[in-house]
């Protein structure tokens, strides 16, 4: 970069992409950072693109965003945090490239709608013409790329018997990050409105509701499981958690597992399904625009 007569290094990071894994531990891209030994940013971008599109609702952004709050908090004795941008992923990335030599970005590879994957591909086509790296990670069970699902099944629990990462930071030294993209005032109003009769976002939060399934009101789970009144309590409560990853799967079977009590057989074959789920719409990600029973498309619609 050249100010004036005066040449201006760039200088060189690596930047952590945070998507639905608001975490700080069993989190590879994380790991992958702290161990490439270059300076790096953690960022989250809350996209208006994502933001206005149909399956997006404000209670979805108060999560993410008061998930971040704890990730946030969590990080401060290591003077790191997520640097959280308001616009679209490209433009982002242009303002990163243009302001740093971005070496590496590190993120979990997403399973989302057709947007979000056009989206990616266009920050894979910036990054690599700008001569930066970009490594994905497989999220949970669900595997890219693949044409079926024969031998999954098993290859779901070999993936989360692995160890877990065990994330340790070091102090970030970095001056503070330059953020043309702030979150504008009416959207961080909406945002930090978030219901207090709603389960309270974040990593913290997301360990204290499973250990209190495993230890108390997980008991009649099996019991209960069919009874909306007194599911509400029994039951794992730890669904918005796993959908921002707050907490992985891996992280909740194996603490299940771990607590050798009786009766959570119900809880980890449900686990298993989330991956399963996600794995048929990440083979067939038609399942956005098409009955997944194709013939209910010949019926004629209003």
């Amino acid at each position: 970069m050249q100010k004036g007569n005066e040449v201006l290094v760039k200088q060189q990071i690596n930047i952590v992409w945070l998507k639905r894994d608001i975490r700080t531990q069993d989190h590879a891209p994380l790991q992958a950072a702290e161990d490439a030994g270059i300076p790096y940013r953690i960022i989250f971008l809350f996209e208006p693109d994502l933001i206005t599109h149909p399956d997006t609702s404000i209670r979805h952004l108060q999560f993410q965003y008061h998930s971040l709050l704890d990730f946030n908090q969590r990080l401060k004795p290591f003077y790191r945090g997520a640097n959280i941008f308001h616009a679209n992923a490209v433009q982002v990335f242009k303002h990163l490239l243009a302001n740093h030599e971005v070496k590496n970005v590190f993120s979990y590879q997403e399973s989302g709608v057709q947007l979000t994957w056009n989206r990616d591909k266009a920050v894979a086509e910036l990054l690599s013409g700008n001569g930066a790296d970009w490594k994905e990670f497989q999220v949970n069970g669900v595997v890219r790329g693949i044409k079926n699902r024969d031998g999954w099944d098993k290859q779901w629990y070999v993936t989360i018997n692995q160890p877990q990462i065990q994330n340790q930071f070091s102090k970030n030294k970095l001056e503070p990050f330059e953020n043309p993209f702030p979150i504008d005032a009416e959207l961080e109003k909406q945002l930090q409105e978030y219901p207090a009769q709603f389960q309270p976002a974040g990593e913290t939060n997301a360990w204290r509701y499973l250990k209190s399934f495993v230890n108390g009101r997980g008991k009649s789970y099996n019991r209960h499981i069919s009874k909306p009144t007194e599911s509400r309590t029994s039951c794992g409560r730890i669904s918005p958690y796993l959908a921002w990853g707050n907490i992985s799967i891996k992280q909740a079977v194996q603490f299940i597992v771990e607590s050798d009590r009786k009766g959570f057989h119900g809880i980890l074959t449900r686990l298993k399904w989330h991956c399963h789920f996600i794995q048929k719409f990440e083979v067939e990600c038609e399942y956005e625009t098409l009955c997944i029973n194709r013939g209910y498309e010949l019926l004629e619609r209003p």
